[in-house]
């Protein structure tokens, strides 16, 4: 479960990175500021887990019924190492023994043991010890401080002990085949639980980025949708997709298609229009990772129906490819600098209601900007007829 935490954890970090990949700034900021802590305390409580992993805990219950059923035995203490880790103050040590069942062939076991100043001065290499044998066949054991009553269950296996003491010195010490066969049996059950474990972390990770993306759906839909068309995960909002995403998301917003200027940049799209059908009064509104932003009252506001026109009424999409076609043989973070900016021309008849209004044909305009000058461009709303200014 702890392990899920952490990976759950890399989730929201992962997911925070890939929101401000792909979305507007910041977006996934808040994913990366979940994920660490969430990630580094599961890592923490991970790590002293499996450093405690091995110490045992006493178990009176089974203790006692290992006696009744005659699994006890005596232990030697072959060796006490310390792991260099400190529980309350007290040492977490290795303890190996070797120990010699009432019934049944020597076999070493080790375990993990924080001992306090009274454990350790009796838990020494080369003292003896009775166990009660937890599980039959299994290396698990515990120190078992006998009464009077257990004595003659241990008596056998300490008459054993003596035995297996003077032998121990002539041959090698082998675990038994049941012993063997049952850490064989862990072994296989813990490499099941391999692939089980890694789908489990997989889909933690995948949990974790959804919830930091979720909320960013249209950016992640932008992003794949761009994918599949130009190859890149970032959409360039001057082409497609993102310029047909930004003027939906609009329409679908205020509910018409009439607009006074579009902006279209690299990373995002400007786009003046009036609040809703039937009104003049004109918000500014920015959309930018996937999202429709209102940025309020537009600083210039038309003044009257002829100083808007349709978004179906340009050709969007030649727009970029007419910018390529001038500025091909500049270098190419200069062209990422370019900006689209589309509106009806200026009226500048003098005889007329609306001179100085833009009430004229739609256009756009475009500057490249090089080391030492800059040109000017003016091209008609189908994206023809370049003229530089």
């Amino acid at each position: 479960m702890i392990r899920a935490f952490f990976f759950l954890g890399v989730g929201l970090i992962a997911g925070g990175f890939i929101g401000g990949y792909i979305g507007e700034p910041g977006a996934g900021a808040w994913g990366i500021g979940f994920g660490i802590p969430v990630a580094s305390m599961a890592l923490v409580f991970w790590l002293v887990s499996r450093t405690l992993r091995g110490i045992p805990s006493d178990n009176p219950v089974m203790a006692k019924m290992a006696v009744q059923a005659g699994r006890v035995g005596m232990a030697r203490v072959e060796h006490v190492g310390e792991t260099g880790t400190r529980v309350n103050e007290r040492p977490l040590c290795d303890i190996e023994l070797t120990v010699q069942p009432r019934h049944g062939q020597t076999f070493r076991t080790k375990f993990r043991r924080v001992l306090n100043f009274q454990t350790s001065v009796a838990v020494i290499p080369g003292s003896v010890h009775p166990v009660a044998i937890l599980i039959e066949g299994g290396a698990g054991c515990q120190l078992h401080q006998t009464r009077g009553t257990e004595r003659p269950e241990l008596a056998e296996a300490a008459d054993s002990f003596c035995c297996f003491r003077r032998r121990s010195a002539q041959s090698k010490i082998g675990e038994t085949a049941t012993q063997r066969d049952a850490d064989q049996a862990i072994d296989r059950n813990q490499q099941a639980m391999v692939p089980a474990r890694a789908v489990l972390y997989l889909v933690m990770i995948c949990v974790g980025a959804v919830i930091v993306l979720l909320p960013m759906r249209g950016a992640v839909e932008l992003s794949v949708e761009s994918k599949e068309l130009t190859g890149s995960w970032i959409p360039d909002m001057r082409t497609e997709p993102g310029v047909s995403a930004a003027l939906n998301a609009l329409e679908l917003k205020v509910g018409h298609d009439r607009v006074s200027r579009v902006s279209l940049y690299k990373d995002f799209v400007l786009i003046d229009a009036p609040v809703g059908p039937g009104t003049l009064n004109t918000d500014s509104w920015q959309f930018r990772g996937g999202k429709l932003i209102s940025g309020g009252p537009a600083s210039t506001q038309p003044e009257s129906e002829e100083e808007l026109f349709r978004i179906r009424d340009v050709h969007w999409q030649a727009y970029w490819p007419a910018v390529q076609s001038v500025s091909s043989g500049l270098d190419k973070t200069i062209t990422d600098d370019i900006g689209i900016f589309s509106e009806r021309e200026t009226n500048s008849d003098l005889g007329g209601d609306s001179f100085m209004q833009h009430t004229g044909d739609v256009i756009a305009r475009f500057t490249v900007n090089e080391p030492y000058s800059s040109i000017a461009y003016t091209m008609n709303g189908q994206g023809e007829n370049i003229s530089d200014d």
